[in-house]
Parts: structure tokens; C-alpha cells; sequence
């Protein structure tokens, strides 16, 4: 049978490291919903949800509220968090609201950030929140302490707000701007290039996974826009005091559950079944066995949404399909480390460039942030390189050694320090690249087959950000 109604996909959703409601004209797109509520003597729809992190897990919890018998389909054991996701930002309401809604707390206060060059620190946030109110963008241009970055270089950014005004979020704008790489627009723009270096390269490279010259103008004229010049208060972030599985994923999957999901974990979508009669989706394969339902919402990553395109024959027959074959991933590996001893770590979130072009890379002091491992003798720190290509194919040992000399150079303290425990995880292909020209093969979230849908962080959205406000 094939179901024709629109579905409301509205998720919750997923963010990156660096954010009530957006400026009206910055909106596009249209806003679908259906009524699930059956009538009497009826059943009730079905829709399968493929993807069980950020954007899966939104997608269900708005459907399992309209009603809809939901079944969510995900690789892993259990619902799991993309890498590179780690920012809970002023914005992002919505999950606050779910959290306060599902009764926990997992979250800590207001946390200050530092951002890192090979010559040391470069910025240090304060928490804007703390400090009198100024029109944007001149809160952050005067708040943050930059130890080696004069004014002059600071004001420079100032005719880069031409452009984010320009940039109106319409289709209009994207075409006009995703031509052209960030490194060009901050060039045209009178940028400094100290202040590109020190600034605005390490906030693309944290937002965007690379580094400003593989980065769409467009992209990164909507990651700043949205989380850090509309508002002062859009810089400050919360952390979580644990794995975002254990902490949130967890108990909502659970409240989910009670509400009658079925929850199919360590299962792989492989390919799409068609009704060839409705040109419709009829399931989702997965190896031996076919989910049906009346509808499906994709919403893994790009990778594996692409080896569904590549094993469905009738997806690549249709331009939209194939279009998001062109679009392009980056590789990320995540390391966590257990020093020997406590070390002084001046902020709990920090970001670095320039140590490896063209990776940028994050770090984050996780024995100030998990409550599991306030009270250890030992420093636990999680570090994640992205575009990082060149170290996939180093073995353990040498990934570890790489990440600490990185850190040796942002922070002294970890000279002399031994690693006591190791735990790397590698995500090749695991973040879309926002490469120039990357939004015209791009899908908006509903698509040209009437019982599909799409959810992730690289769908065409509403406000131009990549987050977890946009799943």
C-alpha cells in the first residue's frame, strides 16, 4: 500500500562542537504534518525510521507523539552518537525541552572554551551570558580575550557582516555563495589573515570538519550566523556529564519504547523495496529480512545513506537520489586518553588548527566534564582530529603519540605525563564535507517519492546551520 500523506518531520535533533527562535526571513522550505490519529475500526499507519542516533531518535519521538506505530531501525546495539558532536548550544531548545521532558539532568553549566594555535593559545571565551548585552556581532569582538591578536586585526571582521547579511538563507543566496570556497569570501571580505588563522579557520575546522578552503562560503556564512553573530548568547554551551548514550540516548529510547516503538538494534539497512505500481516505497532491506511499513524516514549519516542509493536501482534512476552521490564525507578518529596523573586543563573545551593542515582537532578535559571520573587520580582527556585522512592508516600506538604532542603544545602541564590507557575510534567517511558546490545535490527533507523522507544534518533546512536544532 503506498501512503500518500505527508509526514510531519519536525525532529528534535543532532550538533556540532562551537548555539529562541531565528529571524522570520531566514526561513525556507515548508513545514508538512499528518494526522495518525486512526479512526475508529482502522489501523494504525506505520512508519519506519532507519538511523538511530540524533536524527533517527527525533524523527521517532515526533512520530510516536502523532501517533504513528513507529519501528526504528539502528546499526549499533543501542541508539548511538555521531562523532564530532559535542556543543549543546543557547538554541538548541528543543533538547532541552526533551530532557526536561524525559526528567534528567545531563547536563553541565555554562562552559568556557579556548581555541589553540602551535604558538599557544590564541582566544579564550568567556561565558557570554556573564557579560552586558551588546549588539551583535560586537559582543564578540570585545568579550573573548585574545592574548596575541590586536584590535586592528579584531575589526577586520567587520565587513565580513555584509556578507552574513547578505546571506538571506533563500535558494537565491546558497547558489550565489556555495560557489565559493571560505577562504575566498574572508579574502574579498578584507579578513586579516592573522585573524582567519587565529579565529574563523579554527571555527570552520570545529563546525565544518575542514579547513576553510574545502569549506562552501555558504556553509560557513550559516554556521556563523547562527552560532555566533545573531545573537551574543548563541556562544555559550553546555556539555554532557557523560556518554550522550548513557545519559540521553538511553532513557529517551526507553521512554520511546514504553510508548510502544519497537526498537531493531545491530540491524543494517541495505537497500530500498519498491512497489514499481505506486512508485512507492514498500520496505527497507536489511540483508535477509524486509521492514515494511506505510512510510520511511531515513535518517543515518551520508555514507551509509549513499550505499542504500548504490544497492536500490530505482534510487539511482532518479536525479535526486543520484545527485547525493557527488556529495562528499570526511574521516574523523576520536581518541581518549588516561594520563598518570592530574593535570591543570585551564578549559574544559578547546579547539586547535594549524598543527596538521588540513585537520583541525578538538579537545575536551572529560575529568572536569563526567561525573564518573571527577574523583580519579588520573586526567581523562577525548581528542578528535577531523579530516583526517593521513592518520586512518597509523596503528594505535602512533595515532596516540600524534595526539600528544599535539597536546603538549596547547598546554606544558602534559610534558611528562605517561598515557596509562588508550581507546581510538576510527569513523572513516562519518561527516558530510561541505565542499564548494556541494548544496545543488542536496535533498530537502521531503522527497519526490510520496512515502519517503529524509533527517540529518546535511538535509536542505530552515535556518542554514548544521546542528542539532536542524534534525
Amino acid at each position: 500500500m503506498c501512503w500518500c500523506t505527508p509526514l510531519a518531520a519536525a525532529p528534535v535533533a543532532g550538533g556540532r562542537f562551537p548555539l529562541p527562535s531565528l529571524r522570520s526571513r531566514r526561513r525556507r522550505g515548508r513545514s508538512v504534518r499528518a494526522d495518525a490519529s486512526p479512526e475508529a475500526g482502522t489501523q494504525r499507519k506505520k512508519v519506519a525510521v532507519a538511523g538511530a542516533g540524533w536524527a533517527g531518535l527525533a524523527a521517532a519521538h515526533h512520530l510516536v507523539k502523532q501517533g504513528y506505530e513507529v519501528t526504528l531501525i539502528g546499526a549499533e546495539s543501542g541508539p548511538s552518537e555521531e562523532v564530532g558532536l559535542r556543543g549543546f548550544w543557547y538554541p538548541y531548545r528543543n533538547i532541552f525541552s526533551l530532557v526536561d521532558e524525559l526528567g534528567i539532568s545531563p547536563f553541565t553549566g555554562w562552559t568556557k572554551a579556548a581555541y589553540y594555535t602551535p604558538q599557544g593559545l590564541a582566544v579564550e571565551f568567556p561565558i557570554f551570558h556573564d557579560q552586558p548585552r551588546l549588539p551583535a556581532p560586537f559582543g564578540m569582538l570585545a568579550y573573548p580575550e585574545f592574548p596575541s591578536l590586536p584590535l586592528i586585526d579584531r575589526l577586520t571582521s567587520v565587513p565580513v557582516m555584509t556578507a552574513v547579511i547578505d546571506f538571506d538563507n533563500t535558494d537565491t543566496a546558497w547558489k550565489k555563495y556555495d560557489a565559493m570556497s571560505a577562504r575566498e569570501l574572508f579574502k574579498m571580505s578584507g579578513c586579516s589573515q592573522k585573524l582567519y588563522k587565529e579565529v574563523f579557520q579554527p571555527a570552520i575546522q570545529a563546525a565544518l570538519f575542514a579547513p576553510g578552503e574545502q569549506c562552501s562560503a555558504a556553509a560557513t556564512l550559516g554556521m556563523l550566523y547562527y552560532y555566533m553573530l545573531s545573537h551574543q548568547e548563541n556562544s555559550d554551551f553546555l556539555l554532557c556529564r557523560g556518554e550522550v548514550e548513557d545519559r540521553i540516548f538511553s532513557p529517551w529510547l526507553k521512554s520511546l519504547e514504553l510508548k510502544g516503538l519497537k526498537f531493531l538494534g545491530s540491524t543494517v539497512p541495505t537497500s530500498l523495496a519498491m512497489n514499481k505500481d505506486t512508485a512507492c516505497v514498500s520496505g527497507i532491506v536489511c540483508g535477509e529480512e524486509v521492514h515494511e511499513a506505510d512510510a520511511f524516514v531515513l535518517a543515518s549519516g551520508l555514507s551509509p545513506l549513499q550505499c542504500i542509493i548504490k544497492n536500490s536501482p530505482f534510487l539511482q534512476s532518479q536525479q535526486e537520489f543520484a545527485n547525493l552521490l557527488h556529495l562528499s564525507t570526511i574521516d574523523v578518529i576520536s581518541i581518549k586518553l588516561w594520563y598518570d596523573k592530574k593535570i591543570t586543563i585551564p578549559k574544559a573545551a578547546n579547539v586547535c588548527s594549524g598543527f596538521d593542515n588540513p585537520s583541525g582537532w578538538t579537545f575536551f578535559d572529560l575529568t572536569s566534564i563526567y561525573d564518573d571520573y571527577t574523583d580519579e587520580p588520573t586526567t581523562v582527556v577525548e581528542a578528535e582530529f577531523y579530516n583526517a585522512s593521513h592518520l586512518l592508516p597509523l596503528n594505535d600506538e602512533q595515532i596516540v603519540s600524534e595526539a600528544s604532542s599535539h597536546l603538549i603544545k596547547c598546554i606544558q602541564d602534559f610534558e611528562g605525563a605517561t598515557v596509562i590507557q588508550q581507546m581510538v575510534r576510527r569513523s572513516p567517511k562519518s561527516t558530510m564535507h561541505f565542499l564548494p558546490g556541494s548544496y545543488k545535490y542536496t535533498l530537502r527533507g521531503s522527497t519526490t517519492l510520496p512515502n519517503l523522507f529524509v533527517a540529518g544534518d546535511w538535509i536542505v533546512n530552515r535556518h542554514g546551520s548544521f546542528s542539532k536544532v536542524s534534525r
